[in-house]
């Protein structure tokens, strides 16, 4: 088995969610940003170098050679940076040549660079639209051709500072944003969660209150579909639950009496012996009927706990109704013969089966018979039938029917109707059904009563 589960706050969770989205999006945005002005910059620069060389390419050669001199490229139309290139010459010896109209910045410029190639033992024959970062922070792309002059090169420069400097306040803008949005998400998630822990918070007071017996309905009222319905599921929960508690309590209550009956009987009795004021034969007679009374009754209460018991699976196996039945009228065969009642078995065509707990649905056969025997003025009549997929158990009786006063209660447990035993059979015959996932009806009129348990066919039963 692992450990505990490691729990977080609603906040922290969406307050995480949120910082995450944000920084990465954020984050792509940026990365995006600068590998698109890192592209634009080189494709820009090497096409402002590209036309310049081009250009000195075509200027009059002397002797095969590029014309003699630095040629005047502030003519050149403006680049993509809106500037012009500068150009200036270089020796083996990273010597740089500026020409004679350059101005002390277009010099600097040159000998800077001149001094970053030498840094760096470039190759001059190499340098094609290279990038170089000079110390003061300046940023050029050059270029180098062969000049007229041997072992010296032309060298020409595009600067690309402007827009470097553009892009890093672009960055420092979206970074300022980023920590803002971080500080949007804070304040967000603070008021998201609080919206979302409210509510939880008074579902979880709810929850304890019906833990504690308190079945009183929650009085707050939500705005959110979610937790209104929630609500509404536990206001649901609740009133069953107190309704269930009510049903326990009368149970017990009904319980009790109905033990306290035969008990206070058999102890009557027991005492009349004891004293030699009553008959031991006819005492113990009737000791013994209460005994059998008593008993029938613990084992129907026993039933009772069975059926209403929520922890645990039941094991269900291939029951034949028609059998079930008619072995459970066999056993009260004997009762119903003093009582003068014939009982006609159930006759099938055909085997009415289901899966089902067969002890639970004896036991509901055998309610169902005691009950019409009581009743029956001469005989029984049992049936077991498929109707549409649904087995259906049928027990009649031929006695007086049941009264219209008593039809709508008489499968609440501990309500007696005239004739009745102790109140619990039927509504033992009403769990079955609802375990099997079906349920028991009940048709009265002047010639009798009819209870019919219908089963879904085939079908796995479940909880009551």
């Amino acid at each position: 088995m692992g450990g505990p589960v490691r729990t977080r706050s609603v906040r922290a969770r969406i307050l995480t969610v949120l910082l995450g989205v944000i920084l990465l999006i954020l984050a792509a945005v940026l990365v995006a940003f600068n590998i698109l002005v890192s592209r634009y910059v080189s494709s820009s620069a090497t096409a402002q170098l590209a036309a310049v060389v081009a250009d000195h390419a075509a200027t009059p050669t002397v002797q095969g050679q590029v014309s003699v001199g630095i040629p005047d490229v502030s003519v050149t139309r403006p680049g993509a940076f809106n500037g012009r290139p500068g150009a200036f010459l270089i020796n083996a010896d990273y010597g740089a040549t500026t020409p004679g109209n350059a101005t002390e910045a277009e010099q600097k410029t040159a000998r800077d660079l001149a001094s970053w190639l030498a840094s760096r033992s470039v190759a001059l024959t190499d340098v094609k639209s290279v990038r170089a970062t000079i110390d003061d922070g300046s940023t050029y792309y050059i270029s180098c051709v062969p000049a007229a002059t041997p072992s010296q090169y032309m060298v020409f420069y595009v600067d690309v500072t402007g827009v470097i400097t553009f892009a890093a306040g672009v960055n420092r803008i979206l970074l300022v944003i980023m920590l803002a949005a971080v500080l949007i998400a804070i304040l967000a998630s603070v008021l998201i969660t609080r919206s979302v822990t409210r509510p939880l918070s008074a579902l979880t007071d709810f929850a304890h209150r019906l833990g504690t017996g308190d079945f009183r309905a929650s009085p707050h009222e939500f705005r959110d579909r979610e937790f209104a319905t929630l609500a509404d599921s536990m206001n649901h929960a609740a009133r069953q639950l107190d309704s269930y508690d009510k049903d326990q309590k009368t149970f017990f209550q009904n319980a009790s009496h109905e033990l306290r009956t035969p008990l206070t009987s058999i102890t009557c009795y027991a005492e009349g012996i004891s004293c030699g004021i009553m008959e031991p034969v006819a005492a113990s007679q009737t000791i013994l009927v209460e005994t059998a009374r008593l008993t029938g009754m613990v084992e129907d209460l026993l039933a009772v706990s069975r059926l209403d018991s929520l922890g645990g699976e039941r094991k269900t196996v291939t029951c034949d109704l028609a059998v079930l039945l008619n072995a459970a009228a066999d056993e009260q065969r004997t009762v119903a013969s003093e009582r003068g009642i014939a009982i006609v078995p159930a006759e099938v065509e055909a085997p009415v089966v289901i899966a089902g707990d067969d002890v639970a649905l004896h036991q509901a056969f055998a309610n169902l018979l005691s009950n019409a025997i009581r009743h029956a003025r001469s005989q029984v009549v049992l049936g077991c039938e498929d109707e549409g997929g649904d087995a259906v158990v049928t027990v009649s009786d031929d006695g007086t029917g049941i009264g219209p006063d008593d039809l709508p209660h008489i499968f609440e447990r501990f309500y007696k109707g005239p004739g009745g035993s102790h109140g619990i059979g039927l509504a033992i015959v009403k769990s079955v059904a609802e375990y099997h996932g079906g349920r028991v009806e009940v048709a009265s009129g002047e010639t009798g009563a009819t209870f019919r348990l219908v089963l879904p066919g085939g079908a796995t039963p479940g909880r009551v």
